[in-house]
């Protein structure tokens, strides 16, 4: 008897529907920590893995020019005045001055 293959319609009255079930083999260390993320978000083991996955891809697979993540670093600082011109030299006392004004023992020392 022959039985047709199941498709899935692009079209889904849920968009976040499963299309394709797979299945995955973990190791006792990978299980733990996918049952503490999902327990500490509330989110469904699968749906863990889904975010996950896409979350590596867009690390793995953006197409990034080499000194891509420096220039975003810089840029973050860039436009405020009350950043110190000379902050790349002197930035281990910007960090004991802000630790001392917050009363913690300087990092420098």
């Amino acid at each position: 008897m022959y039985m047709a293959k199941k498709r899935y319609s692009t079209k889904s009255a849920h968009p976040s529907a499963v299309r394709e079930p797979v299945q995955v083999y973990l190791d006792e260390r990978d299980r733990e920590l996918l049952e503490q993320v999902a327990e500490r978000t509330g989110l469904a083991r699968a749906e863990v893995l889904r975010r996950a996955l896409r979350s590596l891809a867009a690390e793995t697979l953006a197409e990034r020019s080499h000194g891509s993540s420096l220039r975003a670093l810089a840029g973050v600082l860039g436009g405020d005045d009350s950043t110190p011109a000379d902050l790349a030299e002197r930035h281990h006392d910007y960090l004991a001055q802000g630790d001392e004004a917050h009363g913690r023992r300087s990092r420098v020392d």
